[in-house]
């Protein structure tokens, strides 16, 4: 594991309270196993089918939400992610919703401890590229667990709306769309508070063409390439009506 990730990996580490607080707040945990439209889109529902019995991955799992729905769809549910501190929380909630899910403690960009071609889907979204620093490795490993035939679905948030500054009433650029970053910030224990703390993080920007390349160079044949969603965002500090919220790729191994 490099520095980049083990940072980002203390950072989540220190502020899986704080998150877990959020979502009690919000409450979605505890019904997404029972109304998966709660947490996927409609065109997420449509690739994902009947996942009755089905094996799969989860890679960045964070919150769980994906991994609580795709669990009460019936699937066979693995969870991976970087931080102990975010599964433990998880693997807490999953005893309370009584769902059999297993989690694993990994780096999405080295699976060494995931055997080959062993899950029909491998899904991933929200906000887990922003944190990896290797976007190809980490789809690379992504497409080496999945089966021949097996379903590798992205579900991203917008890389166009991670280059602004903060700013409540205009657009201004903070960072070039094609710098990749590292972007080093400054965080609080509080994964909420916008305020500089003492935990170091690090961020990457990948572009919508990397974001394909990385897939499609992959032995994967492109299935579905489409942007979701013009929406502003409460949490975003800048005013991003108009511009598009999620970036959805799904692929099949061949």
């Amino acid at each position: 594991m490099n520095r980049y990730h083990r940072a980002n990996r203390a950072r989540w580490n220190l502020g899986a309270e704080s998150w877990a607080a959020m979502h009690d707040r919000r409450g979605t945990w505890r019904v997404a196993h029972r109304d998966p439209e709660q947490v996927f889109l409609p065109q997420e529902m449509d690739l994902i089918g009947d996942a009755d019995g089905r094996h799969v991955c989860v890679l960045g799992s964070g919150d769980n939400l994906a991994v609580f729905a795709l669990a009460g769809m019936g699937a066979r549910v693995t969870s991976v992610d970087i931080s102990v501190e975010q599964l433990a929380v998880a693997e807490r909630r999953a005893g309370e919703l009584d769902l059999n899910i297993e989690f694993v403690e990994a780096d999405v960009a080295d699976l060494g401890c995931v055997k080959d071609a062993s899950f029909d889907l491998v899904y991933t979204g929200g906000h887990v590229a922003v944190w990896v620093s290797d976007l190809r490795a980490y789809y690379r490993e992504a497409i080496r667990i999945l089966r021949r035939k097996g379903l590798f679905l992205i579900n991203e948030y917008h890389p166009i709306r991670r280059i602004w500054k903060d700013r409540d009433s205009s657009l201004e650029v903070g960072f070039s769309y094609f710098d990749n970053g590292p972007h080093e910030y400054s965080a609080a224990q509080d994964v909420l508070e916008k305020k500089a703390g003492e935990a170091k993080q690090y961020e990457f920007h990948w572009t919508v063409s990397e974001y394909l390349n990385a897939v499609i160079q992959q032995g994967v044949d492109l299935i579905r390439f489409e942007e979701i969603g013009d929406e502003a965002e409460g949490w975003e500090g800048a005013p991003l009506q108009g511009l598009p919220q999620m970036l959805l790729i799904a692929g099949r191994k061949t």
